[in-house]
């Protein structure tokens, strides 16, 4: 049977069924993008924080929107050349615009990785307001030295030394831990555990017996416990594993027990008491109380009563290095961890500050708090513990005069700087104020700001942001270390940091995931399109058609993107 209009169109409506297809599915894309904008829209107008403005690279995302449309127009170009009956052009033309969209995304992907590696610290000031500072930059690599120091450390031949780790990590003299039964115990923190302790000569071993009372010997005279684990028993993730097993089949085994009197209490205050009241009333009549006593004493002879926690020592003292997500309690209590499967870690915390390249200062939100409860931010900002680190003091005073001379040049054209302009110092401008501070340690900035005469690095000087490989850049970005009591919260800049970034990797990438779909439609005419084309140059010609009109509809989705995200 032959299916009707797979090339030739209806007469009533001139479209075949591909083309009504692709403009029912475009209709669903619409919404799709349109309510994911919205979102975006809602999110900027309603933010409790200061929204992030021009924060994007503006080249990677200029070059790809110019791509795209070169792209689009290719597309048609290849299409008409089916139409005209010249497969050799259309193979060019074919393949023009999918080298398009692989260069689209190639520039992507470099986007995504500059934000991957790309780190901002929120610093926890105990100041006048509950605002903070933001410092960006890129984490170093440390080393752990014998006095418990930490050194940065560089690449040598291309490589970090094998020992070197991120400078972020926390870094505690473990003498003890307790592993919570209740719930599952993370086994990628007891390896990394266990991985350390053979690396540093350490041996952690069980404190005392683990033992439970066996099914069969409860309430028996002179019944023993078996033991699950003997004291002395070094820590291992099967170890773990049987004492968790143990501890489920307990607790399941005292629930049933425990069940079990509580229903016929239940059913001894309705039918023998004549009680017939809501639970709630019930619970707190004093016969009930009495009824409950009696089944706890009851109840204790006939429960196995497993331990849900098991300690381990250690011997001697062993130097954890951990990732900071492991951890619930932020690493600020100087003598325990607790991680995030209840594991709680006990020692005392060595020197574990944050050590980054500091490529941006952000003070936005601290002045957004400061004016809302009254007070000079000016005032705030200079209380805070950045602008007392040396290095960023120097930064920001330099920022600071610089600001004087662009007030100055704006209030000439009836004009101020945006808060942004007074809150926030960019990669560019710390290194054109080292610049100028380098080749003249008298310049005049405010001078400079007036007469617009402060070169600020060009777009390609860092194609995605701040470039810390390039040594005549990375010089002027100071190596901070953040006290680990000063870190509020940390993270690259993903949907973790902030609700800016979440909406724009959905959109993006949703957006990326259409472009890879048009790669492998068009990528599939291209290659296997032949054979099409000799049965029926007009069906393959239909079919390209239909694959350009979802390829506009791609681009237009990034004509909006760009500037929405990129310049706004």
């Amino acid at each position: 049977m032959e299916i009707p209009f797979v090339v030739n169109a209806r007469k009533d409506t001139g479209l075949n069924n591909s083309k009504v297809g692709i403009w029912l599915f475009l209709a669903s894309e619409v919404t799709l993008f349109g309510g994911l904008f919205s979102g975006y829209l809602f999110l900027r107008l309603y933010a409790d924080y200061p929204w992030p403005e021009r924060a994007l690279p503006i080249l990677p995302g200029l070059i790809n929107t110019f791509i795209l449309i070169g792209s689009s127009v290719t597309v048609v170009f290849a299409w008409a050349a089916l139409k005209m009956r010249e497969w050799r052009k259309f193979q060019v033309y074919m393949s023009i615009t999918i080298a398009c969209a692989l260069g689209f995304m190639v520039l992507k992907a470099i986007e995504y990785n500059a934000k991957f590696s790309h780190h901002a610290v929120r610093i926890s000031d105990s100041g006048p307001v509950e605002g903070y500072g933001i410092l960006e930059g890129h984490k170093k690599k440390v080393v752990l030295e014998e006095n418990g120091h930490l050194h940065v450390v560089h690449k040598e031949n291309g490589k970090y030394p094998e020992e070197s780790f991120d400078a972020n990590r926390i870094v505690f003299e473990a003498s003890e831990m307790t592993f919570t039964l209740t719930r599952p115990v993370h086994d990628t923190f007891v390896i990394e555990i266990l991985k350390q302790a053979v690396k540093r000569d350490s041996k952690i071993t069980l404190v005392e017996d683990y033992a439970v009372m066996d099914e069969d010997q409860i309430g028996k005279d002179g019944a023993e416990k078996t033991k699950v684990l003997e004291a002395g028993d070094e820590l291992t993730t099967d170890a773990l594993d049987k004492a968790e097993d143990v501890f489920l089949d307990s607790r399941a085994h005292d629930s049933a027990i425990r069940t079990n009197f509580e229903k016929a209490s239940w059913a001894w205050i309705r039918d023998e008491r004549g009680i017939d009241q809501p639970g709630y009333n019930i619970i707190d009549l004093e016969v009930w109380k009495e009824r409950r006593k009696e089944d706890n004493e009851k109840l204790t002879p006939l429960m196995i009563g497993a331990g849900s926690g098991i300690t381990f020592k250690v011997e001697p003292a062993l130097t954890l290095i951990l990732e900071p997500s492991w951890m619930t309690s932020n690493g600020r209590n100087a003598e325990q961890l607790k991680l995030r499967d209840d594991t709680v870690i006990k020692g005392k915390m060595l020197e574990s500050p944050m050590i980054l390249g500091v490529d941006a200062i952000d003070f936005s939100f601290t002045a957004m708090r400061a004016k809302e409860q009254g007070l000079d931010s000016s005032a705030v900002i200079e209380k805070s513990w950045i602008v007392q680190e040396p290095q960023l003091k120097a930064i920001w005073e330099n920022h600071q005069e610089w600001l004087k001379g662009e007030t100055i040049r704006l209030a000439k054209k009836d004009r101020e700087p945006s808060d942004l302009d007074r809150y926030r110092v960019t990669w560019q401008k710390i290194v054109a104020y080292g610049q100028v501070k380098e080749a003249d340690p008298d310049a005049d900035l405010a001078k400079m700001a007036e007469e617009q005469t402060l070169e600020l690095p060009g777009w390609f000087d860092g194609f995605a942001g701040a470039d810390h490989y390039n040594p005549e850049m990375a010089k002027h970005f100071p190596e901070v270390s953040i006290p680990r009591d000063k870190v509020d919260f940390e993270a690259t800049f993903t949907p973790k940091w902030s609700t800016y970034y979440a909406i724009y990797f959905t959109i993006t990438g949703l957006h990326g995931l259409h472009v890879i779909g048009g790669i492998v439609v068009l990528g599939y005419y291209l290659f296997f399109g032949r054979k099409m084309y000799d049965s029926n140059p007009e069906w393959l010609a239909n079919r390209v058609e239909v694959g350009g009109l979802f390829w506009h509809f791609v681009d237009l989705v990034w004509i909006f993107l760009f500037p929405i995200l990129y310049l706004m």
